[in-house]
């Protein structure tokens, strides 16, 4: 019934994310995962009975998955990190390298997460890995609550395992438009997979409703769809995994099952997201499966293998470049400062740092150390290198750094090395020798290209070992160097309630007889262990801090510290420093100065954080292009309203790009509201560099004290026995967050590509055409869309390509089947004026006829100035159906609000016949690219009215 282009579903499935912190990787390979990463928050309470729990529940997961994969996949090891607060009779062994923030399954305490609903953490692109499933200790602990409100817990986390693993969406309604369609038949329909799956609707006062769906009479708003107990449908896992029936995923295969037969026309997530692809088509593209990869294999035991681990103390190496070369820009001067402050003031008590210095050859200036006094901390900060030698040996000083891990027989697996170089390596041994024993041991190496000259080497060597890569462009206003630090400590370390959070991070120039001001904000949630930094770089500078309520810190102050030798001043306030803003001044002469402000979690609260992943930050195909998604979240609530931007620092000379990232649901953005904020970076250099590198830097804000939180976020979640919606009740319900900042790095982009000239890029995809409004008076139908950009998100496209069809089967292949509206056809808008990027567009279409016989089928794309067409948005479907209601309501809906129902009812009387307009929107398909190109509007031709009569 729906055609799907298989370029497209390629395309979506090629999309991978790179996270600063790579998950831990799971494999599989004879139809058994490995790797699998299961981590206890530090907030749940020591339990020898959840940890038994937790292995019964992944027990039965894994036979679960087994049989719902077709008998392709079970859980072969599973790894269980335990807080560093348990026992270690509960464990096997420290735990080597294995980190919270890198767990594929979290487990939090319900009391502090504030929801007890199994969730995905979900924001990428159809068939993309997503980020975690989180469970709370309720769901894996209390059995009855959790079987009368969700089904057997094995069958819960197979439907996250299909949004984590295969990136697959729920399969039954999330928001009120999603609940009901018109299928084929002009019949009202329950959104399910599969339509196999028996039940009844009722509403909220738990009468029957939806009671003659063949009248096409649309359900009213609290009615719901409540499957039978008893039913047989297999399918679908993504739709109601409660079920007993259900142990599969809905399939496209005609001969196969039909029970588990896929429902393309309900209007889920599914469905929208993957162009109405099945689960299993998706889960089929996948490396899990594809050309046949891990095929059927009959295995009489699934049970994992557990190995119970305890959180460990980071061991890290600082590895660091002396060359002659790191005398130009006094770039020893600005690694000796900002690896002090890492030492002094970013790494918390308890973890372990060590000094290797090289040059042409490596010296260990100091073994791993503890970090857990303020002497200690000066001591291992005096070691720092401050003068430079002779030649670059990056393997010499690898090797070393090995050594340190290894020193006094310890196993150098789940050891960091932190690298720091600004030279290409001219001494043997190379990284490339020395790489294959970093692999084997488990080494990570994580790099900081000091300047434009720094290896190119770098970014592999860190991606191929599990380290994290960063660039430090040396440019007059960046702050690289000191966010790139920060950044090996809070994306390892960040559901840790004593690691530091970076509120403000900039460089500047002093001026001439001026002086260079600031401020911050220490929000509700932080204040303990509050510290500014000072950097100077030639002579003594002044530095006054306000405190919100006026007083004044200065030299003649307690928690004023300065340090020549080290051209630092430290402002460290004693206690917990109060809420809002807080400004600084420094004074000098000219030079440039670089300052930082961090701060620590209060007890007992969930801190806002950011985190930063790419679409690809190896960029090696033209025209060049990556997504940016920050997450701002409070805990593991979705912050809304913020603003963020995502700064990215090029090659020198080339000046800094700044990126608006938006949470909009438009251009990169997947979904509206779920507190990622994504935009495009295309910015990339003309310039011959084999390597280029970008480094970005993300700031969140909220200084208006707009920002808020939902009081039910959406997720990506399963649904419960018994269907409650909260999203469609609390849809309005915020909480406000209150001022806040926070700076982060977002880690390198690397693209060792020739940039063409020209306008390469089309504006980016509509994916919110939907029905407003519907006339049938005077025969028009109202579609809104949010209007894309020129190139991807920026900008201002040149008109839009405005298509409709009576056969949906024909602009489902083809967009091109459409036929074209021009301006003769719209009431209501312009194609040849769109708006910017973001606006909403909206354009109401004179029809050519208006009868309950006629279905109409829209789609719309962008095309700018240069002929660049954008793909053709979703496809939404319009049928007028004519009927006397019951209970007529006289009241028609709110035609402002454009993220009402798909379900449009107006209502005129006339000769005593009221006639209702019932819209159905149902998001269809979306085109391949190479469908896009030489299809002009044609102005010449008549009006669609003419043309169809």
């Amino acid at each position: 019934m729906l055609l799907v282009s298989a370029c497209l579903s390629l395309a979506l499935l090629q999309h991978v994310s790179f996270a600063l912190l790579p998950r831990s990787p799971i494999s599989l390979e004879n139809n058994e995962y490995r790797g699998v990463l299961i981590a206890i928050s530090e907030d749940v309470t020591e339990n020898a009975t959840l940890l038994e729990r937790l292995k019964e529940v992944f027990t039965d997961t894994s036979d679960a998955l087994y049989e719902a994969t077709q008998r392709r996949a079970f859980f072969r090891e599973v790894t269980i990190l335990l807080p560093d607060t348990w026992s270690d009779s509960m464990t096997d062994s420290p735990a080597a390298g294995e980190l919270f923030d890198a767990a594929n399954i979290i487990v939090s305490n319900h009391e502090n997460v504030g929801r007890e609903t199994p969730y995905t953490n979900q924001f990428g692109s159809c068939g993309e890995e997503a980020e975690y499933i989180h469970l709370t200790d309720k769901f894996i602990l209390d059995s009855r609550w959790r079987v009368d409100k969700y089904g057997d817990p094995e069958k819960v986390i197979v439907h996250e395992w299909g949004h984590l693993r295969w990136g697959l969406f729920d399969e039954y309604p999330r928001s009120q438009n999603e609940h009901f369609y018109l299928n084929e038949d002009r019949e009202v329909e329950a959104t399910r997979c599969s339509l196999s799956v028996v039940g009844k609707e009722y509403d909220s006062k738990g009468k029957r409703c939806n009671i003659n769906p063949k009248s096409g009479k649309w359900p009213k708003d609290d009615c719901r769809f409540e499957p039978i107990s008893n039913n047989f449908a297999k399918g679908s896992y993504m739709f109601a995994s409660f079920l007993a029936s259900v142990t599969e995923f809905c399939h496209s295969d005609v001969t196969g099952d039909p029970t588990s037969l896929h429902n393309a026309m309900a209007p889920n997530q599914q469905n929208i997201q993957c162009s109405y692809r099945s689960a299993w088509d998706v889960m089929l593209e996948s490396e899990d499966f594809k050309n046949d990869n891990n095929p059927a294999r009959q295995v009489t035991d699934t049970t994992p293998t557990f190995r119970v681990v305890k959180s460990a103390p980071l061991r890290i190496v600082l590895v660091l470049d002396v060359s002659g070369s790191m005398v130009v820009n006094d770039r020893i001067g600005t690694l000796n400062q900002i690896a002090t402050k890492y030492i002094q003031a970013t790494v918390p008590d308890g973890h372990f740092v060590g000094l290797v210095e090289f040059d042409t050859n490596a010296i260990v200036t100091s073994n791993l150390t503890e970090l857990k006094t303020t002497q200690g901390r000066e001591a291992l900060a005096d070691l720092l290198p401050a003068t430079t030698r002779s030649a670059t040996c990056i393997g010499c000083g690898l090797q070393s750094g090995v050594e340190v891990l290894e020193n006094g027989g310890q196993d150098a697996n789940g050891g960091i090395l932190l690298l720091i170089t600004d030279g290409q390596e001219n001494q043997p041994p190379y990284i490339e020798n020395v790489k294959p024993t970093l692999v084997s041991k488990g080494v990570r190496v994580d790099t900081v290209a000091l300047s434009d000259e720094a290896d190119s080497k770098l970014f592999n060597l860190s991606t191929e070992t599990g380290g994290i890569p960063f660039y430090y462009t040396e440019g007059n206003s960046s702050s690289g160097l000191n966010d790139a630090l920060t950044a090996t400590i809070t994306t390892r370390l960040g559901g840790s309630p004593n690691v530091p959070i970076q509120l403000y991070s900039e460089k500047g120039t002093i001026p001439n007889g001026g002086k260079v001001t600031g401020s911050a904000f220490i929000d509700a949630t932080i204040g303990k262990d509050t510290k500014f930094f000072f950097l100077w770089s030639t002579s003594v500078v002044s530095v006054v801090v306000n405190r919100p309520n006026g007083d004044v810190i200065d030299i003649s102050s307690s928690e004023y510290n300065r340090n020549d030798a080290k051209r630092t001043v430290s402002v460290v306030i004693t206690g917990v420093a109060e809420p809002g803003e807080w400004l600084y001044e420094v004074t000098g002469p000219v030079q440039q100065v670089e300052i930082s402000i961090q701060s620590v979690a209060k007890d007992n609260t969930q801190p806002v954080r950011v985190t930063t992943t790419t679409s690809n930050s190896l960029i090696t195909e033209t025209p060049a292009k990556t997504n940016i998604y920050v997450q701002v979240f409070r805990g593991y609530t979705p912050i809304l309203k913020a603003s963020v931007i995502a700064t990215v620092e090029r090659p020198n000379p080339y000046s800094p790009v700044d990126v608006q990232l938006r949470d909009n649901g438009a251009g990169a953005d997947t979904l509206k509201g779920d507190g990622v904020y994504s935009g495009v970076f295309m910015d990339f250099v003309t310039a011959t560099c084999p390597n280029c590198r970008y480094n970005i830097k993300v700031t969140a804000e909220d200084k208006d004290g707009i920002a808020e939180v939902p009081v039910d976020a959406s997720f990506s979640r399963v649904l419960p026995v018994n269907p409650v919606y909260p999203s469609d009740q609390n849809t309005n319900q915020t909480e406000r967050v209150g001022q806040f900042s926070r700076v982060a790095s977002g880690g390198v982009i690397q693209a060792p590509v020739t940039i063409p000239p020209g306008d390469n890029f089309p504006p980016s995809r509509i994916t919110d055409l939907r029905v407003v409004n519907a006339s049938h008076d005077q025969q028009t139908i109202t579609l809104a869309w949010t209007a894309p950009g020129n190139d991807f998100d920026r900008g201002t496209a040149d008109e839009y390509d405005l298509r409709i069809s009576k056969n949906f089967s024909s602009i489902s292949s083809s967009f091109i089947n459409g036929d074209v509206l021009t301006n003769q056809d719209i009431n209501d808008g312009d194609i040849k004026s769109p708006k910017t990027f973001g606006v909403d567009e909206i354009f109401t279409v004179q029809v050519p006829e208006a009868n309950e016989k006629t279905t109409y089928y829209f789609s719309v794309r962008a095309r700018d100035a240069a002929g660049n067409e954008g793909d053709p948005s979703n496809i939404i479907s319009a049928s007028i159906v004519l009927f006397v209601p019951d209970n007529v309501e006289t009241t028609a809906a709110p035609l402002e609000d454009f993220d009402m129902l798909p379900v449009i009812i107006g209502c005129s009387v006339a000769a005593a016949v009221v006639f209702f307009a019932v819209v159905v929107a149902v998001v269809v398909k979306v085109m391949c690219k190479g469908l896009k190109k030489n299809n002009k509007v044609e102005h010449s031709k008549p009006s669609l009215k003419d043309a169809w009569k």
